[in-house]
């Protein structure tokens, strides 16, 4: 006998545009707890986000993003470079062509992410944003600002 698939329903859950997840309107404060929503999280291509397990799915309201980058570190260089992400539930990414840096429009301006996984991006903090257009802007002297990440340039705008 089949069982029905993802019965879709409405979640009490809401991440605001800095990261924050609510339930019913109240912060979830335990990161341990947020870790573990995000490891069934998913978005569909128009936006929309759910948690989703094998017994049922779930739409949850996202303001923009669920996840925030918070931290970057540098190992290597040259060719071998790569620039390490951490996000705001100590999730890492490698800047990398599967992993890009991606702008989109939000609230009128122009806003960086990273490519997370499938329809999941991550913000760049403005202070993380600040800190690499720091680190590596005495390095280049074009106009348009270059970073390196696993063989890849990424133009930081």
């Amino acid at each position: 006998m089949k069982q029905k698939k993802n019965i879709i329903k409405k979640f009490p859950i809401k991440i605001k545009s800095n990261g924050e997840w609510f339930y019913k309107n109240n912060l979830i404060q335990k990161k341990a707890l947020i870790k573990l929503f995000s490891s069934v999280l998913i978005a569909d291509e128009k936006g929309n986000f759910f948690l989703e397990t094998p017994a049922e799915k779930g739409a949850i309201e996202v303001e923009d993003f669920p996840f925030i980058i918070t931290t970057f570190d540098v190992k290597g260089t040259s060719k071998k470079q790569e620039i390490i992400f951490k996000t705001n539930i100590d999730e890492e990414v490698i800047l990398s062509k599967r992993n890009p840096i991606l702008y989109k429009k939000y609230k009128k301006s122009l806003v960086p992410y990273i490519a997370l996984r499938k329809n999941i991006n991550a913000k760049l903090s403005r202070s993380v944003y600040y800190q690499l257009i720091n680190k590596f802007s005495d390095k280049n002297t074009k106009k348009k600002l270059k970073i390196k990440s696993k063989g890849f340039n990424f133009i930081l705008k």
